[in-house]
């Protein structure tokens, strides 16, 4: 509204000026029509009657802040008495005796946004109750009435609207990206603002130069001052609206700066505890891991203690040891008395034997730890710890975060990194070494069989592999008893992004791998990036698959359990085939076997030739299409009676217990 005045009275200003460049006369005469139209369209926008802009920002004024006398009960003796009322910008509703009482003895006040207001016509009684106290008022007459309803209603309203987008702000000051994006936007308005300020004083500077002018002229008409004058108040009505607007906007611009600081500085304090609970958990794990080495390294001085200043020639301490003892001891205690005269001195005391304090009984107390023969390797991998973990605590706070900037207790991860997670997609290579030398559609089977056998171990895998560093490699070689060889390597930190290539007999495999994560409360969502591709030199046919999408449930409470579900769309590039393969949702109402997958082998013209299906845990059988049954997706396929399997899991070795769910390619490597 007042936005569309002053645009009105700045172009009114244009016409005024160029009027008034030819000078006087009828063009003088032109102008003061324009500016009378200007005048007259101005008021009758705002209500008409002749009332200009400033009357109209005193009457909003008046909405927003008003005051008057109302009748107040008070109590059964006194009944209802005069009190003088102040409702605030803030929709608080304030009462004094008088006037002059204003700002310095509040008899009592009301806050509106969470109060009722209840009006009654006939007896112009105003009731407005709130959780804490109620006010019974009675106006003068019925205008009086509507009068402090409107404005009561209003500035309740604009009160309520006000919490909620404060509400709205806070929601939306989350992470620091939003929150330096709610401090840009409210620069930018604030700066948009002030440019309208500008422009809106630049304008009632020459309004102002213009009454001066006109005031100066002598054969100026009263009427013509008069219209200048009106043209004047609306200007400065609109600067007085841009100037209050512009101080909103740096009112509620501070207030949101206020919250992203305080957000800064909470944040900013946790991470200095975070900081020094990690600081303090690595001194002790340094101090642990020292003693413990020492404890490794140094043999055990009790056998040593017992001699305390007491010392002995050695070649007389073996020949009474061999008088008291037989055979194999003998031999024995004779190597390990030769180790320990052997090996340097521990102290100065050792250095100093004295032979008249040789004594028997002390002599049996040296033992001698021997030496090992060679270093005793693991077959196994350890149990992980059975530690509780709860991992809502952990990432309760992190809803909306990537996977990889949530931090994860060490033992709830798995005793493999990344890299070689990624290369586990080769247990089943030898599908690729079949499809090699099959032809074009029955080898897209097996490549689809091989993409669903790329999930076969991750149905118990709960636990996330460990973080790779930046550049770190991993290379397997397993030519000679599997046929194949790969290497990943860590390519990106943030985010995260791996390469992987392999080769095997007649076969190629690349893929890169990234991904996004999607955590909201109740679950957690992997969503692969990249693609992999399988290449067939004999063949010349390249085919390309993007991974689905792993979804870890329970986060909150209750059994953690994974499921794979989406397309899996696998294209050969060289002739257009190509073939879908649907992971099924696990669903309660279901119908569906639990991890079905489903699949239809199609040429370029889009005919199908081979159904793959099974479940990604255990097994995939193709059948061939004999016959279709309608047309487009909807058509039935009738099928082979007998279907052939192409890939089955591998059973686990029961020697591994917690750790059977490793792939086999480090289970037997």
């Amino acid at each position: 509204m007042v936005a569309g005045t002053w645009s009105a009275a700045k172009s009114a200003r244009k016409r005024l000026f160029r009027k008034r460049r030819s000078r006087k006369g009828s063009s003088s005469t032109s102008s003061q029509h324009n500016v009378h139209r200007l005048v007259m369209s101005s008021s009758s926008t705002h209500g008409g009657g002749g009332s200009s802009v400033s009357s109209l920002a005193l009457q909003e004024d008046a909405v927003e802040e008003k005051a008057g006398w109302l009748n107040k009960w008070t109590n059964y003796l006194k009944g209802y008495r005069q009190r003088w009322f102040v409702l605030d910008s803030t929709a608080v509703l304030s009462y004094y005796r008088s006037p002059s009482e204003v700002g310095q003895s509040c008899r009592g006040s009301i806050n509106l946004q969470e109060a009722r207001i209840l009006s009654d016509k006939i007896t112009n009684n105003i009731v407005i109750s709130a959780s804490s106290q109620t006010f019974h008022l009675k106006a003068g007459n019925d205008v009086d009435r509507q009068k402090w309803l409107s404005a009561l209603e209003y500035s309740r309203h604009k009160a309520i609207k006000q919490a909620e987008s404060d509400e709205d702000e806070d929601a939306h000051i989350g992470t620091g990206e939003s929150r330096v994006a709610v401090l840009q936007k409210t620069h930018k308005e604030l700066l948009r603002k002030l440019e309208d300020l500008q422009t809106a004083a630049r304008i009632l500077d020459k309004h102002g130069d213009e009454l001066i002018r006109c005031v100066n002229e002598p054969e100026i008409d009263r009427k013509t001052l008069s219209e200048r004058a009106a043209l004047l108040k609306i200007t400065t009505a609109a600067v007085l609206k841009a100037a209050e607007e512009f101080v909103d906007l740096s009112d509620r611009g501070s207030k949101r700066m206020g919250k992203v600081v305080a957000t800064e500085r909470r944040e900013k304090i946790m991470l200095q505890e975070q900081l020094e609970t990690l600081a303090k958990q690595h001194s002790s794990l340094e101090r642990a891991a020292t003693l413990t080495d020492n404890i490794n390294l140094n043999p055990p001085l009790s056998a040593y203690s017992d001699m305390e200043d007491e010392f002995h020639d050695a070649a007389e301490e073996l020949s009474l040891c061999g008088s008291r003892r037989q055979g194999s001891d003998r031999n024995s205690d004779s190597e390990s008395l030769s180790t320990l005269n052997d090996a340097p001195p521990r102290s100065t005391a050792v250095m100093t034997p004295t032979p008249s304090s040789f004594k028997p009984a002390r002599a049996k107390a040296i033992a001698v730890p021997r030496a090992r023969s060679g270093r005793e390797r693991r077959t196994t991998i350890p149990d992980r710890p059975d530690l509780p973990i709860n991992l809502w605590s952990i990432m309760k706070n992190c809803i909306g975060k990537e996977l990889s900037k949530i931090p994860m207790p060490v033992n709830f991860s798995e005793p493999l990194s990344v890299l070689q997670r990624i290369t586990e997609d080769l247990e089943y290579a030898n599908l690729l070494e079949t499809a090699s030398t099959l032809g074009p559609l029955e080898q897209l089977a097996y490549v689809a069989a091989y993409g669903v056998s790329n999930y076969s171990t991750t149905g118990n895998r709960t636990n996330k592999p460990f973080n790779p560093l930046l550049g770190e490699t991993y290379e397997c070689d397993r030519t000679t008893d599997l046929g194949w060889r790969s290497i990943t390597e860590q390519v990106s930190h943030h985010p995260p992004a791996a390469a992987h290539y392999a080769e095997g007999n007649g076969w190629v495999m690349y893929q890169d791998f990234t991904m996004t994560s999607r955590f909201r409360g109740k679950y957690l969502s992997v969503i692969p990036v990249g693609y992999t591709h399988v290449y067939f030199p004999g063949t010349k046919n390249h085919y390309s698959y993007k991974k689905i999408t792993t979804t870890v449930h329970n986060i909150i409470v209750g059994k953690l359990w994974i499921d794979n579900h989406g397309d899996m769309e696998i294209i050969n590039h060289g002739t257009g085939d190509k073939c879908v393969v649907k992971f099924f949702p696990y669903s309660y109402f279901s119908r569906e076997a639990p991890r079905k997958v489903y699949g239809v082998v199609r040429d370029s013209r889009g005919e199908p030739h081979f159904v793959v299906q099974g479940t990604w845990d255990s097994h995939v059988d193709m059948l061939k299409v004999t016959r279709r049954i309608g047309t487009g997706d909807k058509a039935r396929l009738e099928t082979d009676s007998e279907p052939k399997r192409i890939w089955t899991v591998n059973p686990p070795p029961p020697r591994l217990g917690a750790n059977a769910q490793f792939s086999l390619v480090w289970r037997s490597s």
